[in-house]
Formats: C-alpha cells, sequence, structure tokens
C-alpha cells in the first residue's frame, strides 16, 4: 500500500516549538563542550543518547515480538509501537557525533588498561557499536515498512508473512546483542576497571520496561486523539508487559548486586559504595527504587488483577514516573563514573540538552506518523 497523508499531522505551533527546543539544546551542548571541562555535558549527552534511542528501538522491538507470536489482540497496538523508529536515523547522527567525546568520556582511550586492550581499543569498538547501530536501525526501518505495507482487508500472502518473520527473528536477535552492547561498551566501560557480566542483559531489560510503558502511553495517547480505537483489554495486555519488566528490572539489578556484594571484591564493590552510600547518589538511588519500582509495583500489580478498568490517567502517571526513574538511573549509572566529585548534573545546560533530545525524538516520530498515521488503524 502507498503510504498517505495522515491527519494525525500535529500543529505547526507544536512543531515549530519543538524545532526551537531542538536548537537550544544543540546550542548548550555545543557551548557545553567549548568550556574548559566538557564532561558535564558528554555525559548529559550520553545519558540523553543511551534514554532516547532505547525507547525508540523497542517500539519496533515489540512489534517485532507480536508478529512472531502472532498476536492478534491488536494491529493496532503493534503499529503504533513502530511509529518510535521515526527517531532511529537521528539517534544514529548522535552516535556519530558521541565518537568525538571518546577521550573525555572513556579513560582507557588516552590511558590503555593492558589486560583489556584487545576489547577496549577505539577501531574496534567503533567498528562493533557502528556497525551493530547501522545493522539493527535498517531491520527495523526494514520491518516498519513491511508491516505497514500489509494490505488491509486483503489475503495476506505467505511470502509477506515470511518475510516480515525472518526480519522480525533478525531483529530481536540485534536488539538483545546491541543493546548489550551498550551497556558493556557506552556505559561499564567508563570505568574500565569495574565489570559486571549481567549488566548488558540488567540494560535490556530497563529498556524493555520503559520502552513498554512508552507503547501503552502512546496506545492511550492515539485513543484520546481519534486515531485509534484500541479496546481497554489491549491496553491492559501492553500494561501486563510493562509490569513483567518492571519486575524483571528489579531482580536483575538485585541478581547483580548480590553476586557483588558476597564476591566482596573491593574493584566490583566500589560501584555499589559510591553510588548507594555517598549523596547526593545515596538519595537518587532511593528516589529511582520507590519512584521506579516499589510505587509501579504496587500500583500495576492492583491494576492486573481485575477487569480492564476504562480510565487510564492513573496508569499514565506511573509510566511518567518509570521514564524518571530510569532517566535517573542512566543518571546513576554513567556520572558517578566521569567525576570524583559527587554533584548531581542538574542545570539550565543538562536541562536544555535533555529537551534538545526529547524535541529531535517528537520530530522524528511526528514525521513517521505523518507519512504512515492513517494506517493505524486498519490492520487485521
Amino acid at each position: 500500500m502507498t503510504p498517505t497523508a495522515s491527519t494525525a499531522q500535529p500543529p505547526q505551533g507544536s512543531q515549530a516549538v519543538l524545532v526551537a527546543l531542538a536548537v537550544a539544546g544543540a546550542a548548550a551542548f555545543v557551548y557545553g563542550i567549548m568550556q574548559p571541562q566538557p564532561t558535564r555535558a558528554w555525559g548529559m549527552y550520553l545519558v540523553n543518547l543511551l534514554f532516547w534511542s532505547s525507547l525508540a528501538i523497542t517500539g519496533p522491538a515489540l512489534a517485532g515480538m507480536m508478529q512472531l507470536t502472532e498476536a492478534r489482540w491488536s494491529p493496532s497496538v503493534k503499529r503504533i509501537a513502530l511509529t518510535t523508529a521515526g527517531f532511529l536515523p537521528i539517534s544514529f547522527v548522535l552516535f556519530l557525533i558521541l565518537f568525538a567525546g571518546r577521550s573525555v568520556l572513556y579513560p582507557w582511550v588516552t590511558t590503555p588498561v593492558p589486560v583489556k586492550a584487545a576489547w577496549l581499543n577505539v577501531p574496534f569498538m567503533s567498528l562493533r557499536i557502528g556497525l551493530g547501530v547501522a545493522l539493527l536501525y535498517w531491520v527495523a526501518l526494514r520491518f516498519s515498512r513491511a508491516v505497514f505495507d500489509e494490505q488491509p482487508g486483503a489475503a495476506d500472502s505467505a511470502e509477506a508473512r515470511n518475510r516480515r518473520n525472518r526480519l522480525a527473528t533478525a531483529l530481536l536477535v540485534l536488539f538483545v546483542v546491541v543493546l548489550s552492547l551498550w551497556g558493556f561498551d557506552l556505559v561499564m566501560s567508563l570505568d574500565p576497571k569495574w565489570y559486571s557480566g549481567l549488566l548488558g542483559g540488567y540494560y535490556v531489560v530497563s529498556t524493555l520496561y520503559t520502552g513498554f510503558g512508552l507503547v501503552a502511553f502512546l496506545t492511550i495517547r492515539a485513543n484520546a486523539r481519534g486515531l485509534t480505537s484500541v479496546s481497554p483489554s489491549a491496553i491492559q495486555d501492553v500494561t501486563k508487559l510493562t509490569f513483567a519488566m518492571c519486575v524483571m528490572w528489579m531482580y536483575f539489578f538485585f541478581s547483580q548486586y548480590l553476586v557483588i556484594w558476597y564476591g566482596n571484591v573491593p574493584v566490583e564493590t566500589k560501584f555499589f559504595l559510591r553510588r548507594f552510600f555517598n549523596d547526593p547518589w545515596r538519595t537518587i538511588a532511593f528516589v529511582i527504587f520507590i519512584v521506579g519500582w516499589l510505587v509501579p509495583f504496587g500500583y500495576l500489580l492492583k491494576r492486573l488483577t481485575g477487569r480492564p478498568p476504562t480510565a487510564h490517567k492513573p496508569l499514565v502517571v506511573i509510566l511518567f514516573m518509570g521514564w524518571a526513574a530510569i532517566f535517573l538511573e542512566r543518571i546513576l549509572l554513567v556520572f558517578p563514573a566521569l567525576s570524583p566529585d559527587d554533584v548531581f548534573p542538574f542545570g539550565l545546560m543538562e536541562i536544555l540538552i535533555t529537551a534538545g533530545f526529547f524535541a529531535l525524538f517528537a520530530l522524528g516520530r511526528n514525521r513517521f506518523l505523518s507519512r504512515y498515521g492513517a494506517l493505524l488503524s486498519q490492520a487485521k
């Protein structure tokens, strides 16, 4: 099917605001990296790049899961999930920009670690991250187009289904591998002497938690705007996935914590000592636990034990709490490794950089939605 223009195109005023935020964010970032100490600017850039890129790729990953499991509870949810792919081309360019800050963020670039030099070296890391991101995003975009090319009301050919299944399989394999590398290479190597074999899996699970929540929110919003008519039971199904990943997120964290703490190896335990016993990181850690897990766990457990509710405002609040907590968690992972000073990165520069990333994410999705928005509720 040839995509048609969508009536879901956002107002020009909101588009102008997003463009202004993107420009302001870019200006704040340039200002930050031109300072004598550009670490905070590059650190906030890395946090935002990981956070928004993870949200963008999780949508197609959820659609791939629905494709392979032949989920028929809501084709519209499957297509709404794919709209986050609009940020992927922008994200790829932003990953290329990150390469310019490698010597600021990663100490092993200027001071190699001999026992890890075979893995932690600039050419090899750039090659695996660059090729991994490019291949993952290319497959995700191919899969998105293949899904939107489905003919509504027409018989779906076996060849078309097989092609979507192949793309979905490749997408999910690459999703796990590449996002694990983000955890190992882009986060863990900020402190090249610390290591955890579970960090890659932990990063993938925490990404799924926020990504599934985003799909639930976008589904509720699409219903409110009249783009789709997804039933409360289908929204409940996405909420169940969010709840499952909420539980898995804390399970992976505690598994990692337990092994390192009981191992009592100083090079490993210092990671937790710094973040759990030094303020402001200790306070941030408890905020993440309460806002990101304890309250969402309690609410979602109660919500999922009864009939699917038709009012979703409490759920939206819980979803926002989860995103805020994971964003803080990314800060908690990144910034203590960048500076010996225990200072939370909160200032005008950091706010503008974050707002700029949000604007680019929204602009990328809006562009994708303007092309395919009319097809969101036409799938069988």
